[in-house]
């Protein structure tokens, strides 16, 4: 796969600031900014521009999860304007334009359509929008176009930090297996048994792992929503021997994360993932002799 070259210009030289990021060629153009900073945005030529936009703060009902809002404007900044007043959990926005102003307004309703579909199918987030807009007919040539510019947003989003359209259910198209994706690490607690891979940069959980049934008196609050989650999205469900089952492969951010699922608590992935009886700090050491 060739290298991508993306650009972030911060604004007024702060990195909590306003940012804009480019793909080099591409016709893409993204605006992220904290709340407080609309107005400043309100005097950019982008914001006049149409596009699609992103809202994006901590979710009202759970302060350790996130919550989004995916819109579209024709331009954005009326509609982002309205947001300001109306919608008090988003702290940040990223908004993204066309450098050479052909993005028609069909075309935005289309990615507007296909971000919140992605966004819901991925789980990460709790979505704020309350409907699924429906996606309208285009041609051949603007249904490739609006792909590639869905691409770039992907991009622009995951190289941020921001894993909203990334799927928490594993899809072996999305993530390029890498050297450690043959071993199959393996976590035991008590009569759960579990096993992992590295793909990408996920740690990923198999089909047919166990995890414990309660959690640990101990456990964090962030453990106990992400396993609840697991539960509620039917990842891994209760079986007659009174341990959960993956019925999926399903993505982890860290091997920490992956193993707490399992365990109902906190715990150090690094050194309790093992392979061969060595864990996976020692394997990765090795690997850079």
């Amino acid at each position: 796969m060739s290298g991508k070259l993306i650009r972030m210009f911060l604004v007024d030289g702060k990195a909590n600031g306003m940012k804009t990021i480019e793909i080099s060629n591409m016709t893409i153009y993204a605006t992220m900014f904290p709340r407080p900073l609309i107005k400043e945005y309100s005097q950019r030529e982008s914001a006049s521009k149409p596009g699609v936009y992103i809202l994006i703060g901590p979710d009202i009902n759970n302060a350790d999860d996130t919550m989004v809002y995916i819109g579209e404007g024709d331009p954005v900044l009326p509609r982002l304007k309205s947001h300001f007043s109306k919608k008090d959990f988003w702290t940040e926005a990223i908004a993204f334009t066309s450098k050479d102003n052909y993005l028609t307004k069909t075309q935005i309703q289309y990615l507007e359509a296909e971000l919140v579909s992605i966004a819901k199918s991925a789980n990460r987030v709790a979505l704020d929008n309350t409907q699924s807009p429906s996606k309208p007919n285009i041609s051949e040539v603007d249904t490739a176009e609006v792909q590639d510019f869905l691409n770039g947003i992907r991009l622009i989003l995951e190289a941020m930090g921001i894993e909203i359209l990334v799927p928490s259910h594993f899809d072996s198209g999305e993530f390029k297996e890498s050297e450690d994706s043959e071993i199959v690490f393996e976590l035991t607690n008590n009569d759960a048994h579990a096993y992992m891979k590295i793909i990408g940069d996920k740690y990923v959980v198999l089909k047919g792992s166990t995890a414990v049934k309660d959690n640990r008196n101990s456990v964090a609050n962030h453990i106990k929503t992400l396993r609840q989650k697991l539960i509620d999205s039917k990842s891994m469900i209760l079986d007659e021997d009174g341990l959960y089952h993956f019925v999926e492969d399903y993505a982890f951010n860290s091997p920490s994360y992956a193993g707490a699922a399992i365990v109902g608590g906190n715990m150090n992935g690094q050194k309790k993932w093992k392979y061969n009886g060595e864990s996976l700090s020692k394997i990765q050491e090795s690997q850079l002799e």
